[in-house]
């Protein structure tokens, strides 16, 4: 039996049509057109898609080129540990693409080590494939690179460890400077808000100021007779030996 064609088919194909021509990344969105309070009418506009679930290798790959440019600048340097980095990435790109890992770690490396022969890195790869088939640690990153605390905090490093500091200390700094971030973040709203630090309302106490003094009595006593205020030559003048005893 034929599928019946609706009055609207012609509008769901030049939908699909326009779907489909639509450049990569973008999506299309339907935008109200006010003035005031006045709807005007609705417009078609495109807006950016939300990019797909995190992809561990390319993050990790870029925070190692962040690393580089932080040493050594657009090259790594002819060394004799030059060739970590490429381990690294080898090792990464292994478990990321399989046995299409070589093209990737060779075009890597033409990049960022521009000197190294081809015979190098093709013997850094197969090293590569004797090893197991499982993802680096963070831990293993940061102590193959040689990864501090105090380089990675610099640089924003979230995907590699720290050798000289480990995880669970990490962890603990961590919720620790995030407690910090968050008194400040109330500190701040609470000076907005009007209230007073905790220097200025000492400063302006009644324990500091210690009123009831000037008149040789007791606190006590300065309360039941409603507090009263002494004179501020007459508290210049007391002698607080005198008053203690």
């Amino acid at each position: 039996m034929a599928r019946l064609i609706g009055a609207d088919e012609p509008a769901k194909s030049e939908k699909r049509t326009t779907t489909a021509d639509r450049p990569e990344g973008l999506a299309r969105d339907v935008a109200a057109i006010k003035v005031g309070d006045c709807l005007l009418g609705y417009k078609a506009v495109q807006r950016r898609m939300r990019t797909s679930r995190w992809n561990h290798f390319r993050g990790r790959m870029r925070e190692i080129e962040k690393l580089i440019r932080h040493r050594h600048g657009d090259i790594v340097p002819e060394a004799d540990d030059a060739l970590i980095y490429v381990e690294v990435i080898a090792g990464l790109a292994l478990v990321e693409f399989k046995e299409e890992f070589v093209d990737v770690v060779l075009g890597w490396s033409a990049r960022w080590l521009p000197w190294a022969r081809k015979a190098e890195i093709e013997d850094v790869i197969y090293e590569r494939t004797k090893l197991r088939f499982s993802d680096l640690s963070a831990d293993a990153l940061g102590h193959a690179l040689h990864v501090s605390y105090t380089e990675r905090s610099a640089l924003d490093i979230r995907t590699i460890g720290a050798f000289d500091v480990p995880k669970r200390k990490r962890a603990k700094l961590q919720k620790e400077k995030r407690q910090q971030r968050d008194r400040s973040r109330k500190e701040e709203q609470r000076r907005a808000a009007g209230a007073l630090s905790r220097a200025d309302y000492l400063a302006n106490s009644l324990s500091t100021a210690r009123p009831w003094e000037a008149f040789g009595i007791s606190r006590r006593t300065w309360e039941r007779r409603g507090k009263p205020m002494p004179d501020p030559a007459t508290i210049s003048d007391c002698d607080p030996i005198s008053l203690a005893a």
